[in-house]
C-alpha cells in the first residue's frame, strides 16, 4: 500500500469516528447528539403529520383521509436531520446512509414487534430511470432494501416511474399530484397483499396517495407508508 493510500484510508477512518452532527470524535452520531433529533413524537395517527396534541387525526385526514393506512416516520424534517437526509440523497455520505438505514429499519421492526402489521412486502418509492442515472441511485430502493433484510420482509419492486415529472420541491399538493398524473406503472400483480411503501421524506404525501391508490386499485389489501422524516405543515403550504 502506498503512502497516499494509507493516508486516503486513515483520513476516511478518522472522518467515520466523528459525530455527523457535531462533528466530535467517537460514534457516528453521539448519545447528545441523538437525544437531541427532532423526534417524531406528536404526530397525526394517520399521515404522521407533526400536530401538537399526543394522539390523534390531523385537519386533512379528517376531511379527506388518504389511500394508505396509516404512515410511521422517525423525525420532523427540520434541522438538523434535514441536513443529514440530504446529504444522503443528493451525496450518498456512506456516514450517513448507514445511519439512516438502521434506525428506519429498527423502527419499522418495533412497528411490527407491537403487533400492528404483518407485510407481505415492502416497495420503494420508484424513481424515474434517468433520474437514476444522473444520480447513481435510488435513496428509497437503497432504504428498503436494508429494511427488508434487517425485517425479513421480502423486497418487491412492483411500481416503476415511466414518466419523467421533474423536481417537486417547491410545489403544493395539487400542483404535486397534477404533476405525477399517469407517471407511475404496476410492475407485477399485487392482490391480497399488505404493502409497505418505503420513501425518504414525506411532504405532502401526494407520491404516497398516487402509488396506494394504484396499488389498491390493482387488488393490494392494504399500503402503509415508512419514511425518515416527515415534513411539517408550514412547509408543505
Amino acid at each position: 500500500m502506498s503512502k497516499q493510500d494509507w493516508a486516503v484510508n486513515a483520513l476516511n477512518a478518522l472522518i467515520a469516528n466523528r459525530c455527523l452532527f457535531c462533528g466530535h470524535n467517537g460514534d457516528t452520531v453521539c448519545r447528545g447528539c441523538f437525544q437531541g433529533l427532532p423526534w417524531l413524537e406528536h404526530c397525526c395517527q394517520r399521515c404522521a403529520l407533526p400536530i401538537g396534541a399526543k394522539e390523534g387525526i390531523c385537519g386533512h385526514c379528517q376531511k379527506q383521509a388518504p389511500p394508505f393506512q396509516h404512515c410511521i416516520s422517525l423525525w420532523s424534517y427540520e434541522f438538523p436531520i434535514d441536513k443529514v437526509i440530504q446529504g444522503f440523497k443528493y451525496q450518498y455520505k456512506n456516514a450517513a446512509k448507514r445511519f439512516l438505514c438502521l434506525q428506519l429499519a429498527k423502527l419499522v421492526a418495533q412497528h411490527n414487534k407491537h403487533g400492528n402489521s404483518n407485510f407481505d412486502a415492502l416497495l420503494p418509492v420508484p424513481s424515474h430511470p434517468l433520474k437514476r442515472l444522473l444520480r447513481g441511485y435510488n435513496q428509497a430502493y437503497v432504504l428498503a432494501r436494508v429494511v427488508s433484510r434487517h425485517c425479513s420482509i421480502p423486497l418487491i419492486q412492483a411500481v416503476k416511474k415511466s414518466r419523467w415529472t421533474g423536481s417537486q420541491q417547491g410545489l403544493g399538493r395539487k400542483a404535486r399530484l397534477q404533476n405525477l398524473k399517469n407517471s407511475f406503472q404496476l410492475n407485477r400483480p399485487v392482490v391480497g397483499m399488505k404493502l409497505l411503501l418505503v420513501d425518504d421524506v414525506i411532504t405532502t404525501t401526494s407520491t404516497a396517495s398516487v402509488i396506494s391508490h394504484m396499488l389498491l386499485d390493482a387488488g393490494a389489501e392494504s399500503v402503509s407508508v415508512a419514511s425518515l422524516a416527515r415534513t411539517p405543515q408550514h412547509m408543505t403550504t
